[in-house]
């Protein structure tokens, strides 16, 4: 049989019984669509939670103090920070890139303004922690580097300084000196909190994140609405906001790690001014991280996020019982594949007892019809697949106009790998093919005189 002759009767047979293989080919749509959805739902969580909430390529690793609990107060006994050697050995550990140290800002502090964006003035205490740049500059480049506060240059009003600083001690007729800004960056995280209750609370504007970068306010190191330092005045600067990041604080601002220890050191002594809160430990690979962890605790040390490895093991456990769940519903279109197929071949078992008698083999005839099997699954795997992503659009629609903001609210739930779409299509192909092998094959050995006779 030519290859001519072969498609003209796959074409015949599939318009003879298109009723029969459309309700099987709708079955297998609706199997694969089920199972790509729900693929791309756990997908979709897994890089929210695992890239944004708990990144596994970084670690953050901190000193353990032993710590004495007394009449409801806890006291720490024992140094809780990191020290140089100690980031000189993380970084000698097999499978870490990368080590950034962290500081906290180990002295009160004020931050006011904002009169220009919330209508009136507002002040408020503020935790700051420190970072180098290097660690944030995958986010939002070189504009977080810190050069100093002094610029060496006169002024006598802020336009003499350019965009980066402003003039300190001018006006008035008045000279004074250009002070750059100091870079802030703050979490996505904050803003999704003063948009979503915050500001409701207070009755305030919501925050465009894009539109304020840019934005400054002074902060008063040294002083609190609590209870200021007392070992000398506050020390006041003007803060520029330079961008937002995942890695900044939570709750607070994050400011360079220069100009953190230099604070520190200030208001404190020289000892605080290699005294790290913490570490951001970066992988060579997410896989390197059991052994990286190991290697830390033996070190004394621990990971402050072990929750980021319970999520990815979590992460694993969702993903096999929805595919589970998705293959199961395949399964029960591969049984309706098989069911159509047989009703369509016992009603064309004189048909193929006549091809037999004219010399057609049981290898072709089985092509025939496990071809069309394949056709069928290939559109309705192609169906299923379009009909997945169709339903995670109009969810993510759903999701961006009905559910409200709320940290680390991702811009779509569901993430669709082409492996996933393309791998769904060949499922499509596989369950049709698979449901018309057992009636096929039970068609094609029936011997051709016998089943003349009995027609």
């Amino acid at each position: 049989m030519t290859l001519r002759r072969f498609a003209r009767l796959v074409a015949l047979d599939l318009r003879r019984s298109r009723r029969r293989l459309a309700a099987a080919g709708i079955g297998v749509a609706m199997g694969v669509a089920a199972l790509v959805f729900l693929l791309g739902l756990a997908l979709g969580l897994r890089s929210t939670l695992l890239q944004r909430v708990l990144p596994l390529d970084r670690l953050e690793v901190a000193a353990e103090a032993k710590n004495l609990d007394l009449l409801g107060l806890r006291f720490g006994l024992g140094s809780d920070t990191l020290d140089g050697e100690l980031l000189a050995s993380l970084r000698a550990v097999p499978g870490v890139a990368a080590v950034y140290p962290k500081m906290k800002l180990t002295v009160p502090a004020v931050a006011s303004g904002g009169g220009s964006l919330l209508g009136s003035a507002v002040q408020t205490d503020l935790v700051a922690d420190g970072i180098a740049a290097d660690l944030v500059s995958d986010e939002v480049g070189d504009v977080f580097r810190f050069e100093g506060l002094e610029t060496g240059t006169l002024c006598e009003s802020d336009r003499q300084c350019g965009d980066q600083a402003y003039c300190s001690g001018g006006g008035a007729g008045g000279e004074g000196s250009c002070r750059r800004y100091v870079p802030v960056l703050v979490s996505p995280h904050l803003v999704e909190l003063y948009n979503g209750s915050f500001r409701r609370a207070y009755r305030l504007p919501q925050i465009d994140p894009e539109a304020v970068v840019g934005f400054t306010f002074e902060m008063a190191f040294g002083a609190s609405t609590l209870r200021s330092s007392g070992r000398r005045p506050p020390q006041r600067e003007r803060m520029r906001l330079v961008g937002f990041s995942d890695r900044a604080i939570p709750l607070g601002v994050t400011l360079p790690l220069d100009f953190v220890r230099d604070v520190n050191v200030a208001f404190g002594s020289a000892r605080a001014a290699d005294a790290y809160h913490s570490a951001i430990v970066r992988l060579d690979r997410p896989r390197d991280g059991p052994a990286v962890l190991a290697a830390v605790e033996e070190m004394g040390l621990v990971v402050t996020d072990r929750g980021a490895r319970r999520a990815a093991q979590m992460m694993v456990l969702l993903v096999a019982i929805l595919a589970v769940v998705g293959g199961a519903v395949l399964v029960v279109a591969a049984v309706s594949v098989a069911h159509a197929t047989y009703i369509t071949i016992s009603g064309r078992r004189r048909e193929i007892a006549v091809m037999r008698a004219l010399g057609a083999g049981r290898g072709q005839i089985r092509g025939l019809f496990l071809t069309e099997a394949g056709l069928v699954g290939a559109v309705a795997g192609a169906l299923g697949a379009a009909l997945a992503v169709g339903a995670a659009a109009v969810i993510d629609a759903m999701g961006r106009f009905w559910v409200p903001d709320f940290p680390f609210k991702p811009d779509s739930f569901f993430e669709f790998e082409p492996w996933l779409l393309v791998g769904g299509m060949i499922l499509g192909v596989l369950a049709c093919v698979f449901g018309a092998t057992w009636p096929t094959l039970e068609a094609t050995s029936a011997d051709p005189a016998k089943a003349l006779s009995e027609s």
